[in-house]
This record gives C-alpha cells, sequence and structure tokens, in this order.
C-alpha cells in the first residue's frame, strides 16, 4: 500500500497502474504489441490538428482522484493538454493493446472504468489474432472500425488496414 502522492511522485519501469492504494503491474508487450502500437499513433497523428486532439501513450490517466489511475496504451484528449503528472480531463477516446498475460476480465474492467469517467470510444486491439473490439454496453463486441466520430468530425481509423501492415512489418 502506498499513498496517491507517493505514486504520482514517483517513476516505475515499466510504469504501475495505480488501485486503491495498490501498485498493478501492466503486462509485459510483445513486438506484436509495441509495433501496432507504432502504427495506431502514426496512423492517428497525421489528423491531429485538423480533428482539433491530442494523441498520447502510456500516459498515468486519472480514474478516480487520489484512488485510481490507469495507463492507456494510446488515448486521444481534448486539447489543450493537461500541464500535469497525468492525465485529469476525460479522453475522447481509449485504444488499448492486448498482450498475452491480459485477460479478458482485467480488460473489461478497464474499460468499464473508462466508461464511468465519460470516455466515449474505448477500442480493444489483438495484435495476435488481428481482430478489433468495441466496448459497448459492458461487452467486447468484434468490429472493424473504419472511423470514429470526434466532436470536430470523424477520424478515419481503418483497422484492417492497420492488421495488414502489422503484417507486413512482421
Amino acid at each position: 500500500m502506498i499513498s496517491a502522492d507517493d505514486y504520482l511522485d514517483s517513476a516505475y519501469h515499466p510504469d504501475r497502474e495505480y488501485i486503491d492504494g495498490l501498485l498493478v503491474k501492466r503486462c509485459e508487450p510483445t513486438t506484436g504489441h509495441a509495433l501496432l502500437q507504432v502504427l495506431v499513433v502514426v496512423c492517428l497523428s497525421q489528423y491531429r490538428k485538423q480533428l482539433h486532439f491530442g494523441l498520447l501513450t502510456e500516459a498515468r490517466t486519472q480514474i478516480v482522484a487520489r484512488s485510481r489511475y490507469r495507463i492507456p496504451d494510446v488515448m486521444l484528449c481534448p486539447l489543450p493538454l493537461p500541464a500535469g503528472k497525468i492525465v485529469d480531463s476525460i479522453p475522447l477516446a481509449v485504444i488499448e493493446i492486448l498482450s498475452p498475460d491480459d485477460t479478458i476480465s482485467e480488460q473489461l474492467a478497464r474499460f468499464r472504468e473508462y466508461q464511468q469517467i465519460g470516455v466515449r470510444h474505448m477500442v480493444l486491439l489483438d495484435p495476435e489474432e488481428m481482430i478489433a473490439y468495441r466496448f459497448a454496453d459492458g461487452s467486447l463486441i468484434a468490429t472493424g472500425f473504419t472511423s470514429l466520430e470526434l466532436p470536430a468530425g470523424p477520424l478515419p481509423f481503418d483497422t484492417a488496414a492497420l492488421f495488414r501492415q502489422l503484417a507486413e512489418e512482421r
């Protein structure tokens, strides 16, 4: 058990999430996970200015002040981005990439927390099975995305193309 202040003032390598006083280890990413994360960032970054959003990877994100902090793989945030150590604004979208040690129940718990704070789009990408899921009504639903609807307009997000790129890069 540690305090939220100690967590927020510390750095861990790799970083850890903070859940009700406990440090929670994140699953170790694979090469496929890391590569897909890069591909997602490259794909989305070209639309940042046009659609007025910030793009962050692995940033500590406040779920419940002083109690819960998650670290999404990729998130789209409204501008301006928070200036402090944590993201304390509500992300527009959260994209998680499955690691082999991740469990579906852990992912569902994360997505429920994101939903509780008002995140509009929650996406889970599986780099091994090359399946995209959206979180809706408490469930993960296999889906092929072509875009995500942001306040400034539709953001092109073609998961089939991302998975093709991932296969080519491997």
